[in-house]
């Protein structure tokens, strides 16, 4: 099985967005409206943070802040990490679960195009990783 792109496993085909100065209600709206977990946080077409679940759970509600009043740059994961749209989704993966992210932006050149979120994933690609790891544990085998 080839290796698979983490644009080829973008969430959705359009991206969620909002700007810094939106409000953490519009945000939430948003995402309940899009069905999803987050949103890219864009200042013109650049990605300046990501807004998510844990987001609004740690620094909103715990911290009793009005999501009305709000602005999404106060709360927002600033300078998320990102992945290249041509890179591996198994690359992805790894650091997801190295950093226990839920969501990673993908881009292409220095625009977002879109998010991978860890309960998306098919399972096809995650077979296609078990796949690999066989593999290059059979090839290390055979050259010792």
């Amino acid at each position: 099985m080839a290796t698979r792109l983490a644009a080829e496993v973008i969430e959705r085909d359009h991206i969620v967005a909002v700007a810094p100065d939106a409000s953490v209600q519009d945000a939430v709206r948003s995402m309940a409206k899009h069905r999803c977990g987050s949103v890219v946080v864009v200042d013109g077409h650049r990605l300046v943070g990501i807004f998510t679940e844990r987001d609004l759970a740690t620094r909103v509600v715990a911290e009793a802040l009005d999501p009305r009043t709000t602005e999404v740059r106060a709360v927002m994961t600033r300078d998320p990490e990102t992945i290249d749209a041509e890179a591996p989704v198994a690359d992805a993966v790894r650091r997801m679960d190295e950093c226990s992210y839920r969501y990673m932006p993908v881009m292409r050149e220095d625009r977002c195009i879109g998010v991978i979120s860890g309960k998306h994933l098919p399972y096809g690609v995650i077979a296609s990783m078990a796949d690999e790891l066989v593999r290059r544990h059979d090839l290390t085998e055979r050259l010792r």
